[in-house]
């Protein structure tokens, strides 16, 4: 079990960090939609957007490591290169039907995965080198797009659809939204490019770390840069304490999130060659394998609250006591674990979102 478990370091590694970040996507989510944060920016559009950085880092990293694993699956040595390529473009699919059912909730992690999984297909024969470039062009682009004259207002809580339309709407999912597809498909790109290079680093510090490391200073420089064009950053500074003021730049934070994941990435990958108990990495793959049903449940919850009380001004646990709304939050993720572990005992071995994944697009591959 040793050399089996260390020769697989890198897939445990990769399941540890989806598990993790999805369950702390869906906290986060939670933590927005109960705790009533407002709209941080500015009704009028700026030209180019900030992102909230103590939060958004978050579903950035989760991003990376689903296009990490989507290369995994489709260098599976035991399944057709086009077969797991095309599982992923339907679970794609899936996720991205999913996400549509909940447009009301504007930060919508299911519509981006799932549109990145659907464009993943046709990148499977694409050289890493090649991928990286794309997704810094894409970056680049998105700059561009997000001075179209499509105005909407950047909210927690979704777009007013009756009134913007449906070439709003198509703006908001692809360049124009809180997570929409240009710029934040480059993330998923990028974890694509490292998932078809060296996931079995040497050491905690390996070469590829150097690029990654490189890829954050220039997103702190391009920071300085930006800000120096921007002034009116300064304003948003002021809403709440440290670090929960802390907005930076779309380029930059893209920089961000790609550097500092391919650096986790390389750690965790490393450290799991030291693990060796085959319970222990049996529970971490099990964990990995409900991921979505985490996420579909606490936007159930979302939806449910931003429609029962969010529209009509009420707010159940406010900002101002956030230990409340973590503890309660927690009890939350403690209970949807519980019933998990029912449905998996009761019903099916899969979780509800992994096991509609499975009937429908996969045949001889894992719900993952």
């Amino acid at each position: 079990m040793k050399d089996n478990s260390k020769k697989a370091a890198h897939f445990y590694g990769v399941n540890f960090l989806q598990f993790i970040f999805s369950s702390l996507v869906a906290l986060y989510l939670g933590y927005v939609a109960v705790g009533g944060i407002p709209a941080l920016l500015d009704p009028k559009r700026m030209q180019i957007p900030v992102y909230f950085v103590f939060f958004d880092w978050l579903v950035g990293v989760l991003l990376f490591v689903l296009g990490v694993g989507a290369s995994i699956q489709m260098r599976n040595k035991f399944i057709n290169e086009k077969k797991a390529s095309t599982n992923n473009m339907r679970k794609g699919l899936i996720l991205f039907v999913m996400g549509l059912i909940f447009l009301n909730w504007g930060m919508n992690i299911f519509i981006i995965a799932g549109a990145s999984f659907i464009v993943s297909g046709l990148f499977r024969k694409t050289d890493a080198l090649w991928l990286h470039s794309l997704s810094l062009a894409i970056i680049l682009v998105s700059m561009v797009l997000i001075n179209f004259d499509i105005p909407f207002r950047l909210s927690y809580f979704g777009i007013d659809f009756q009134n913007d339309g449906l070439v709003k709407l198509t703006a908001f999912l692809l360049f124009n939204g809180y997570y929409s597809f240009f710029p934040w498909v480059a993330i998923f790109l990028s974890g694509m490019a490292v998932g078809k290079g060296a996931l079995r680093p040497r050491g905690f510090f390996p070469p590829s770390s150097l690029v990654a490391i490189f890829i954050i200073i220039a997103g702190f420089m391009v920071n300085q840069y930006c800000e120096g064009l921007y002034p009116q950053m300064d304003m948003y500074r002021a809403k709440f304490l440290y670090p929960f003021n802390q907005f930076v730049y779309q380029p930059s934070f893209m920089l961000f999130i790609i550097g500092f994941s391919w650096l986790l990435i390389n750690f965790i990958n490393h450290f799991f060659t030291f693990i060796h108990a085959e319970r222990t990495l049996d529970v971490i793959k099990n964990l990995s394998y409900q991921k979505y049903s985490i996420l579909f449940f606490f936007y159930f919850f979302c939806t449910l609250f931003t429609v029962g009380f969010a529209h009509s001004g009420t707010i159940i646990l406010g900002f101002s006591f956030p230990w409340t709304l973590m503890i309660s939050l927690l009890l939350l993720f403690i209970g949807m674990m519980f019933l998990l572990k029912l449905w998996k005992k009761k019903v099916n071995k899969y979780a509800p979102m992994e096991w509609l994944i499975k009937s429908v697009s996969l045949k001889n591959n894992s719900a993952t």
